[in-house]
């Protein structure tokens, strides 16, 4: 069953017959046509250019490639797509259709792969947070067992398997919204609404006894990390507490001592925001699958309406596009590196051979210094 049928072809239990009353039901809000075409996109925008600029301060500024920024990076490619697939889809069910929320798809495949690629990022970024906190309190709460277990090498395995949950998570969740169904809309009679649309999509179960056990699989994951960054983040902030930076575990710099514990304290809040901005599509999930176990109407769902779609998404489109801004704010070496990326000053390469003169052999015992100079030394340009 795909987009092209006609409202002749759709069984009994297919065709939806709308009252003058129920119109409104079916189609945008003004309150949601603000959300989908404006800010949605801002925060589409937002994320794109928070996350783009992560990504090239690290690439331009090697010092930043640590092993917790390498999860970091991930984390920022995951939003990246998140933010870009969530978005395009909003924008795209608004411009192809008046009914609210219809899926142009053409076939089933189109909501496998949508699921897929959706629920991958989406878990990926929720191992992604779990790793980075593990790396953390490994490295504050069991040192010597960090000093000898890290290396690029397993950051890249564990990377890597992150990835891999994520893509594991998303198949066993997918026959919840894996079949495209299409409704024949058969609207009031009148002059109206004759050009209004014939039909609507949405993805579907592939069988009604599915979601019982989807909806519990789509919160376990989030709720085991969830307790288990609980207990790290518990476990670094009484170790940050009781370190005098005496014990030489790590280094008795006190720079190092202090970058080590800002960083600490950022994952931390970036952790707790993550989980923040989750948490009120968990309630909602869970708050369905409770109520189709009970045969009951979704309370939450009966209060408020179709918001409740918005108030679980919104805050997961925030936290993808904040969390470079979280980095910035609360750690002096991304400051920098962002200051040394787009400062508008010579490259370190033109500094040295500026302030640099080449010493060159000449005939004999002697040698004459060469100054080198740059073709436009006043140049002044964005390190892009």
């Amino acid at each position: 069953m795909g987009a092209g049928i006609t409202p002749g072809e759709c069984s009994e239990q297919d065709t939806v017959n709308i009252s003058q009353e129920e119109v409104s039901d079916m189609l945008y809000t003004p309150a949601e046509i603000v959300i989908v075409t404006i800010i949605i996109p801002i925060i589409w925008c937002l994320g794109v250019i928070n996350n783009l600029t992560f990504l090239f301060v690290m690439l331009r500024v090697p010092k930043l490639r640590t092993d917790t920024n390498l999860y970091l990076a991930h984390m920022a490619l995951a939003d990246l797509l998140f933010l870009n697939l969530a978005s395009v889809i909003h924008i795209w069910r608004y411009s192809a259709s008046l009914v609210a929320f219809h899926d142009p798809f053409v076939n089933s495949a189109y909501c496998t792969g949508t699921v897929i690629a959706y629920e991958t990022v989406y878990y990926a970024s929720i191992a992604l947070v779990t790793m980075v906190s593990f790396e953390r309190y490994l490295g504050l709460c069991h040192p010597i067992k960090h000093r000898t277990i890290r290396g690029r090498r397993r950051t890249y395995r564990m990377i890597a398997i992150c990835w891999l949950v994520g893509l594991l998570v998303s198949i066993a969740t997918m026959p919840a919204l894996a079949k495209l169904r299409v409704l024949c809309l058969n609207w009031p009679d009148d002059e109206a609404y004759r050009d209004y649309p014939s039909t609507k999509g949405y993805c579907s179960p592939l069988a009604p006894w599915v979601v019982y056990y989807i909806l519990p699989l789509l919160s376990i994951p989030w709720l085991i990390s969830m307790v288990a960054n609980i207990y790290m983040y518990v476990r670094i902030l009484k170790t940050l507490n009781k370190r005098s930076g005496r014990d030489g575990i790590v280094s008795n710099d006190p720079n190092a001592i202090q970058i080590r514990n800002q960083v600490a304290k950022m994952l931390i809040v970036n952790g707790v925001v993550f989980f923040l901005c989750q948490t009120p599509y968990q309630i909602f999930s869970l708050a369905g699958w409770i109520s189709n176990l009970a045969k009951i109407p979704n309370p939450l769902e009966a209060g408020i309406g179709r918001g409740d779609i918005w108030i679980s998404v919104i805050p997961q489109y925030i936290n993808a596009m904040i969390n470079p801004l979280i980095y910035a704010a609360m750690t002096a070496t991304y400051r920098a590196a962002l200051t040394e990326t787009f400062s508008c000053k010579k490259h370190p390469q033109q500094q040295a051979s500026s302030a640099l003169a080449i010493i060159t052999p000449d005939r004999g015992n002697a040698t004459t210094a060469t100054p080198v100079t740059d073709e436009n030394p006043e140049t002044c340009e964005t390190r892009l």
